[in-house]
């Protein structure tokens, strides 16, 4: 699980949803408010795991969000308060709910961890407190990303051409006047996710992430996948 999230490994991925259930990992997706962005329908093939699906920065920084707390996913909000003219302010409470079960966030989060200091991620950095994340490169370079958390915020970076992603790769491109041969989840989405992070965290007190069960989670070999604890689904990240 760790090596395999850590290098980005296609392969291992696919094995991982052939263990857990195509239908799980998307139900899991779908608990964490994972959709299109173009409205349409999810594609539930048996490349799900490998990022078929096109997808805004919000809703895969709030799935991650979700992640780090523990598993309570809630869902977007662009207005927390109004405040009228006559100075009446009306708060608006997130709608919230238990998507995965609080156990299983924590070993995602855990293993996510690795991703900054022994993965793709590991010549970029970390940020100075318990942060978690996971790079994402498309075929061809059309686009790259980088998705990432802390206890205490998520964010996702995605960075492709405004002209088309398609027809206008990531290869032989300049941008902010450097030349890259090709951009890739850790060439720019990481750094400036942690430059960002960095600065919307200044002065807030690092937190740590609840750690992991290891009675529940370690020591497992081939083919022992634990029995369904609860409704909450499978996990499997992109």
């Amino acid at each position: 699980m760790r090596t395999g999230t850590w290098g980005s490994v296609n392969t291992f991925f696919m094995e991982l949803e052939q263990r857990v259930g195509l239908c799980e990992s998307v139900t899991t997706a779908k608990s964490l408010g994972i959709r299109r962005s173009d409205g349409r329908g999810l594609q539930e093939y048996e490349t799900f795991t490998l990022g078929i699906n096109e997808m805004d920065p919000v809703t895969v920084a709030n799935a991650y969000a979700a992640i780090a707390a523990r598993g309570t996913y809630c869902a977007p909000m662009a207005i927390t308060r109004i405040t009228d003219r006559s100075g009446k302010a009306t708060t608006y409470r997130p709608k919230c709910r238990q998507a995965l079960d609080p156990g299983i966030a924590d070993a995602t989060a855990e293993v996510l961890t690795g991703v900054l200091t022994k993965g793709t991620m590991r010549g970029v950095g970390g940020i100075g407190r318990d942060a978690a994340g996971k790079t994402g490169t498309t075929d061809d370079y059309a686009a790259a990303w980088f998705a990432g958390f802390t206890p205490d915020l998520a964010a996702a970076v995605s960075i492709g051409d405004p002209r088309g992603a398609q027809k206008h790769k990531l290869i032989g491109v300049t941008i902010g006047g450097r030349y890259y041969g090709a951009v890739a989840g850790a060439t720019l989405p990481g750094p400036i996710w942690k430059d960002t992070m960095i600065g919307a965290l200044k002065g807030v007190p690092p937190t740590s992430f609840t750690p992991v069960d290891s009675a529940r989670f370690e020591g497992c070999s081939q083919d022992c996948r634990p029995a369904p604890r609860s409704a909450y689904g499978a996990v499997s990240t992109r």
